[in-house]
């Protein structure tokens, strides 16, 4: 099992600015907390909180290049390379929509280079987003 550990991509990993929660869930802008550009096939979001409490990831989405990928399909993506300047979008469908102000956000996504067999690098950023 992997654990958590602060690191230097946590406090960069959501873009708060770009991120926003609609009335169907979240849109998440995320970015690469790694030193070079991955293939999607070796990234996966586990876990998703919202003020403390669990939001299954049922239902989510990547969406990288105007393509929107199920978790279930990013281990496929072996050609599709996630750029250190760019952002992906979190898709997330909430079962109710979330009330009007700001919700303290955490994601845990894990890599997996590889280059680095064995590795599972874990990180966890957290954000204020605005509900509309």
């Amino acid at each position: 099992m992997a654990r958590f550990f602060k690191n230097a991509f946590s406090d960069y990993l959501i873009t708060p600015e770009d991120s926003r929660i609609t009335p169907e869930g979240l849109v998440l802008d995320l970015r690469l907390p790694w030193y070079r550009s991955l293939p999607l096939s070796v990234v996966m979001p586990t876990q998703l909180l919202v003020d403390g409490q669990n939001v299954p990831l049922d239902g989510a989405t990547v969406e990288y290049e105007g393509r929107r990928y199920t978790l279930a399909e990013l281990p496929e993506q072996t050609s599709v390379f996630w750029f250190i300047q760019d952002s992906v979008l979190l898709h997330v469908p909430t079962p109710q929509p979330l009330a009007a102000g700001a919700h303290h956000v955490v994601v845990t996504l894990n890599l997996y280079p590889p280059y680095i067999p064995m590795l599972t690098h874990v990180t966890r950023g957290d954000a204020q987003v605005q509900a509309a």
